[in-house]
C-alpha cells in the first residue's frame, strides 16, 4: 500500500490537535529549572570555614575517626596548594603561547598533577559519606545513641567545599590556557 498526501492529510489532522494539547498542560506539574538553594550555597566560604569540633563527639572511636579523616583533608589541601604554585608558574608562562608549544605541554602536565591530591580528596569524601550513612543505619536500628553524625555531616561539607574550591582553581588554569 503506497502512501501519499492525500491518505496521510487526515491523520495528521487528527493527530495534530493531539499532539498540540500535551503543550498546553499546566505547567505547575512539571519540575522548576530555577536554581536550587544547594546551588547557591557559597562553598568557598564553607572551605574556609574550620571543620567542626571533634571534641564535641560523646562516641570516642568516631571522634578518633573524624579527627584522622580531617587530617588526611588538610594534607591533600596541602598537596594541592603546593602542586598549584607549580602550575600556577608553568601557566603564566605558557599564557599567549601556541597550543601543542613545550610551555603549553608542561602547563597541561603541571595542571594534571593537581589531580593526584584532588583524587585524594574525592576519595576522602566517599569515606565519609559511607561513614555517615552506617552511623545513621546504626542510630536507626538504635546501636548506637543519637548524635555524631551531625559532626559527620559538617565534616563532609568541609570537604566538598574544598573539592569545589579545587575545581575552580584547575577550571580557571585550563580556560587561561585555552585562551
Amino acid at each position: 500500500m503506497k502512501v501519499t498526501t492525500i491518505r496521510l492529510a487526515p491523520m495528521l489532522i487528527v493527530a495534530t490537535p493531539l499532539l498540540l494539547s500535551a503543550c498546553l498542560e499546566p505547567m505547575a506539574d512539571r519540575p522548576s529549572l530555577a536554581r536550587r538553594e544547594v546551588e547557591l550555597r557559597d562553598r568557598q566560604a564553607e572551605a574556609k570555614a574550620p571543620p567542626p569540633a571533634i571534641t564535641a563527639i560523646a562516641d570516642p572511636s568516631l571522634a578518633r575517626d573524624l579527627t584522622a579523616m580531617l587530617a588526611r583533608a588538610d594534607k591533600a589541601e596541602a598537596d594541592f596548594a603546593l602542586a598549584r604554585s607549580a602550575a600556577q608558574a608553568a601557566t603564566g608562562a605558557a599564557r599567549g603561547k601556541e597550543v601543542g608549544s613545550e610551555a603549553w605541554s608542561v602547563a597541561q602536565t603541571r595542571i594534571s598533577a593537581l589531580g593526584a591530591p584532588r583524587r585524594d580528596l574525592a576519595q576522602l569524601l566517599g569515606d565519609l559519606e559511607e561513614l555517615y550513612v552506617a552511623r545513621l543505619a546504626k542510630e536507626a536500628a538504635g546501636e548506637l545513641e543519637p548524635g555524631g553524625s551531625d559532626q559527620i555531616e559538617q565534616a563532609r561539607q568541609h570537604v566538598l567545599a574544598l573539592l569545589d574550591g579545587q575545581d575552580q582553581v584547575m577550571n580557571a588554569m585550563k580556560a587561561s590556557l585555552s585562551s
